[in-house]
């Protein structure tokens, strides 16, 4: 598969969504506003069936994301989320109301960060002292990928942090969470596979929850791929674990930096550096199984992304079943959706 470089013409693009960005965007804001609503009136006593879509896609732009998503494993939404969905919402209120804890927890134990034991991730320590603190609150946190050095050999500089608010979103929803809107579904979801009941079980799963975390002054994290299959279980010919990452404060967009067609089964060469783009949007859609990293942060304020990871029931079964994550106590939430698609839409 082709990887694409950067150009001028790509750089000229990136400064036009960069003042959209920083202009936008009081409509993003009012969506998030009634996905609060939504959420809120939910919380109430009304059911629970996923939020109705803001803007929506066209079936042949529905398309281009599927296709554009699998082909060069990410897809910039430069209005935000074209669809309102509650686990959006609940995702943003755990982070309004526990981002400032948790950064002046781990800021406290930053001694700690870099004097783990050989084998641990930069900031283990931390991120365990501060999981414990904060139990009762259904917050977690844990240390990804760390940053590392600009140039070559890239060598470990700092950690990075990710919070998670999944064990809280078990305690809202022990049956399961919210489906998303249908037209949504159809994006993630076209395959037969990937639509119907297993055995009685809703199909689709939450890998994580929550935000991404870069302390101030953090270089760039590791090039990395957050999950892939085997040799014998290639991808086929569909994306199967989705991850959305959009920014809480209006007016500013993810930088992730990602190879474009990068599915190498996590494996990272010299070359890949120089193939990296930098998203610039408010909102994007990036296939886990690409190689990506968080941007460096150049700010002396800690920078956030807000995250949901999705893993399709084909990821289930040809990836995440018996592999690293199946630790035998992690336990994904299910998604209740399920449809049997006649016929396939991919």
């Amino acid at each position: 598969m082709a990887v694409l470089d950067e150009s001028a013409a790509q750089d000229a693009s990136h400064r036009r969504k960069d003042k959209k960005c920083s202009a936008e965007d009081t409509s993003t804001a009012k969506k998030r506003k009634k996905a609060k609503l939504s959420h809120r009136a939910d919380a109430a006593g009304k059911p629970e069936n996923g939020s109705a879509a803001a803007d929506g896609l066209s079936m042949g732009a529905a398309s281009d994301v599927r296709r554009n998503l699998f082909s060069r494993g990410y897809v910039e939404f430069q209005s935000g989320l074209p669809w309102l969905w509650e686990l959006v919402s609940f995702v943003e209120d755990m982070y309004d109301r526990y981002h400032e804890e948790v950064e002046r927890r781990l800021a406290e134990e930053q001694e700690s960060w870099t004097s783990e034991e050989y084998g641990y991730r930069p900031g283990s320590t931390a991120a365990e002292k501060v999981t414990k603190a904060m139990e009762a609150t259904g917050v977690a946190v844990y240390s990804p990928p760390p940053s590392a050095a600009e140039e070559a050999p890239w060598d470990t500089s700092g950690p990075r942090f990710y919070v998670s608010v999944t064990a809280a979103a078990w305690k809202r929803w022990p049956d399961g969470a919210p489906a998303p809107p249908d037209e949504l579904a159809g994006v993630l979801w076209p395959h037969r596979t990937d639509a119907a009941l297993v055995s009685g079980k809703w199909p689709n799963m939450i890998r994580g929850l929550g935000w991404a975390l870069a302390p101030p002054k953090s270089d760039p994290q590791e090039l990395h791929a957050d999950i892939w299959g085997d040799s014998d279980k290639p991808r086929p010919g569909r994306v199967r674990f989705h991850h959305f990452l959009w920014k809480r404060q209006a007016g500013t967009c993810c930088t992730t930096q990602i190879v474009p067609g990068g599915f190498t089964d996590g494996k990272t060469r010299a070359e890949h550096y120089g193939q990296m783009t930098r998203a610039r949007a408010p909102c994007i859609l990036v296939d886990n199984e690409v190689l990506h990293r968080g941007a460096a942060n150049k700010s002396d304020r800690w920078v956030s992304t807000c995250s949901i990871e999705l893993c399709t029931r084909t990821g289930y079964e040809e990836v995440w079943k018996g592999g690293g994550e199946d630790d035998g106590i992690y336990q994904m939430l299910p998604i209740r959706w399920a449809r049997q698609p006649e016929p396939n839409l991919v």
